[in-house]
């Protein structure tokens, strides 16, 4: 969509016209194996399923060291099925509807395509066509982390195992082209600012979910297919809409009327 406007706008008559825009991404959460499990299914939880994912920076990719993944799974299974889908009128509902209905479809396409590709670990079962676009959390294991190439605006986590040099997975991650949040859990703090730095997103959270940047606080926006910068909420937000002016005298120009000069 920032295409087609960013487009638009250029082909129209008149002055160019500034875009500031930020378009989602698929944002991931990298898990190590000295990471607090309890604080990491929090933070999923937190990250994934409330609000419906529906958060421009809610958890989309859950990447998980192979040496802890069997068991944070297991925690994630457990916790979700805690989790009440319904409307949001009610107290007791944690995971209300989505958007509309073409949202709706859109995730339960997704949803059907995961179910013959992917091995379901959360089954987002128990929903009705007729219901008011109510959609559970589900979650599914897939092979890569190239093999989610589109953001899914829902509460669908995709979940992935790694080994080996954490700073291989980010350069995965980048690789998708989006860069707007990135959660890191670990206790190494060398490894988190390291993650940190090797990331090319607008927002970094380490050991917390990644939902909730506080306007004012917390700038956000993205990079890359995430977004144009500058971040709303930065100092150099509306520097975006201003325009520079440079004026040059000649200080040293002589001859005519010298009052002119004083």
């Amino acid at each position: 969509m920032a295409r087609l406007i960013n487009r638009a706008l250029a082909a129209k008559d008149g002055p160019i016209v500034p875009l500031i825009a930020e378009t989602g991404g698929i944002n991931a959460m990298v898990v190590d194996s000295t990471a607090l499990p309890e604080q990491v299914v929090d933070a999923v939880v937190q990250s994934a399923f409330r609000s419906a994912g529906q958060r421009c920076s809610a958890l989309r990719l859950l990447c998980l060291h192979e040496g802890i993944a069997d068991g944070v799974i297991e925690m994630i299974q457990g916790a979700a099925k805690e989790l009440v889908a319904g409307d949001p009128a009610e107290l007791a509902t944690d995971v209300g509807p989505v958007i509309d209905r073409e949202a709706f479809e859109g995730i339960r396409k997704h949803l059907q395509r995961l179910n013959s590709e992917s091995k379901c670990l959360i089954p987002s079962a128990k929903w009705s066509p007729d219901a008011m676009n109510i959609i559970p959390p589900a979650a599914f294991e897939v092979p890569s982390i190239a093999s989610v190439q589109q953001e899914i605006f829902g509460p669908v986590l995709h979940i992935v195992r790694w080994s080996g040099d954490p700073l291989a997975v980010i350069g995965q991650i980048n690789a998708l082209g989006y860069g707007l949040t990135l959660g890191i859990q670990t206790r190494i703090d060398s490894r988190a600012q390291a993650m940190a730095h090797a990331a090319r997103v607008g927002n970094v959270y380490i050991n917390r979910n990644m939902i909730g940047a506080v306007v004012g606080v917390q700038p956000f926006g993205g990079e890359g297919l995430s977004g144009t910068g500058p971040k709303a909420g930065g100092p150099n937000y509306l520097m975006r809409f201003c325009a520079e002016q440079t004026v040059t005298v000649n200080t040293t120009a002589a001859g005519g009327n010298v009052q002119l000069l004083a």
